[in-house]
């Protein structure tokens, strides 16, 4: 079923682009590396076919630097500038270094763009001369008009921009900042997952944006996200620390733009709005982002849609299995999204990756299990009375099914049972006993091993060819492993080598 699904979520486009110099669009190197960062980005496929431009556009048309003093500035870095709390958080801590930066935007909307307008105003008044903010239009008006609203290779196109950009100042560097656990983006609800989940700044992302550069201009251009090992509370306070708090209030991060007022800048039910707020109460900055911003409070606000319900529900409750779950135990949940994320890190050993990983996420679980914690004191009245809306995130993470309100955040969350336990040690004993149970029978070291061994058999029964590449080949036997349903090693390309090692004729 799920392969299924996959299938039929994964469209084939072709597109026929003029250009100016199609001789160097159509060569093997750059269409390849074009193919494979657009592929990866959104899970479509993609064919290209580049023809020679009758009446290009002037170059000069293509871009506006705001007069004479775009032409003059200088810029240290160019910076990727949404409009949302962590791009903030990088051009402050950029700016803080006594850097001069170039912003580059995407001007999506009127709406977000009057937000850029108004947090580019406020860092040129705290740091003169040294912001440039380079706006650029694309729209999706007529003949282009909106068939689904995914954008899910948007950040090629930022990309892009922003390399344009960085080498008309003859930079070789271009700046993402994300924070970690949106750019892995590992899934926190049946909603959003495969294909519906944004890989807009996932590390190897970036890795395929720098070989797509490389080929296109011949020589590296760097694309990289500071950001990638801190969590959004980690940024926010940042950014209070830097003096700059207050301009939170004026960054936008839910992705119902087209749901957006004066009154209410934020839903408060999607996934980037729900991660926001836990991350600005978590940072002790609730001053800076006032909860009447968000039409539905976090912790106490109802939720009428049944998908915004289930979206809450599960945010918290991976939240909370999170927080305590072993090495093994996450790299097993998690191995379809974590196998390929080495690739993404060239400087860093496998074992290095994976243990950041899981850092960074337990350190933003434990964030939101701290947040509900005072949220159940805060409110321990009402969640005692039951008068709080059913459909509200205490209601359902913490009380669900009329289950008892006891004293504190249980660490380890179970769908069947309540989210609050007892300061008895009685009841972590029972729930401690499923977490000892045996591991399924595709997922222990030696069923993984095994897996890898009959991988090979499987795929190259004759032998492996001796022109395919280890990397090539790692590939395919992980794959192999995830459509058959085995867990991947904490390190697949290392016990892929292991097994290897003991199969002579291989």
């Amino acid at each position: 079923m799920q392969r299924a699904i996959g299938a039929d979520w994964r469209r084939d486009f072709h597109f026929v682009i003029p250009v100016r110099n199609p001789g160097h669009w159509n060569h093997p190197n750059v269409l390849e590396a074009l193919r494979s960062t657009l592929a990866f980005l959104s899970d479509d496929n993609y064919t290209f076919r580049f023809e020679k431009a009758t009446n290009p556009v002037p170059i000069q048309n293509y871009l506006e630097f705001g007069g004479d003093s775009g032409t003059r500035f200088k810029a240290d870095e160019v910076v990727l500038f949404s409009g949302g709390l962590d791009s903030l958080g990088g051009a402050i801590d950029e700016l803080s270094h006594g850097r001069r930066v170039a912003l580059v935007s995407h001007r999506s909307s009127p709406k977000i763009f009057n937000h850029q307008k108004q947090l580019v105003a406020e860092l040129r008044r705290r740091f003169p001369n040294r912001v440039l903010h380079v706006p650029v239009l694309v729209t999706t008006q007529e003949p282009l008009q909106v068939r689904e609203h995914t954008q899910r290779t948007r950040s090629f196109l930022y990309a892009a921009l922003a390399c344009v950009i960085a080498r008309l100042f003859g930079n070789s560097r271009i700046r993402f900042f994300e924070n970690g656990v949106v750019s892995i983006n590992l899934p926190i609800s049946e909603q959003v997952v495969g294909a519906r989940a944004t890989r807009t700044t996932h590390p190897l992302v970036l890795e395929l944006f720098r070989r797509f550069f490389r080929a296109h201009y011949g020589r590296p251009i760097e694309v990289d996200n500071p950001f990638i090992w801190k969590t959004r509370a980690d940024v926010i306070q940042s950014i209070v620390n830097l003096g700059c708090g207050e301009l939170i209030k004026y960054t936008v991060s839910c992705t119902r733009t087209y749901e957006m007022i004066k009154l209410y800048t934020h839903c408060g039910c999607c996934s980037q709005c729900l991660d926001r707020r836990f991350a600005v109460l978590a940072a002790n900055a609730a001053r800076h982002d006032p909860d009447d911003m968000y039409r539905v409070e976090l912790l106490t606000g109802a939720r009428d849609r049944p998908k915004d319900q289930t979206m809450a529900e599960s945010y918290v409750k991976t939240a909370l299995e999170l927080r305590e779950m072993s090495e093994l135990e996450f790299f097993d949940r998690f191995s379809g999204q974590t196998a390929r994320l080495p690739e993404g890190f060239p400087s860093l050993t496998a074992d290095e990756v994976g243990r950041r990983v899981l850092d960074l996420h337990q350190r933003h679980a434990w964030a939101i299990g701290e947040v509900l914690k005072a949220g159940v004191e805060r409110h321990s009245a009402e969640l005692v009375n039951r008068s709080l809306p059913s459909s509200s995130v205490l209601m359902m993470t913490v009380a669900p099914s009329g289950a008892p309100v006891l004293s504190s955040v249980g660490r380890r969350a179970d769908a069947s049972k309540t989210w609050i336990e007892g300061e008895e040690a009685e009841s972590d004993k029972d729930q401690d006993e499923p977490a000892r149970a045996a591991p399924q029978a595709k997922s222990g070291h030696g069923a993984k091993m095994r897996g890898i061994g009959e991988a090979i058999d499987q795929l190259w029964p004759n032998g492996i060819p001796k022109g395919l590449s280890a990397k090539d080949r790692n590939r395919a036997v992980i794959e192999w492993l995830s459509n058959n349903g085995y867990s991947l090693p904490i390190n697949p390309e290392r016990a892929i080598q292991r097994v290897l090692k003991t199969r002579p004729s291989q």
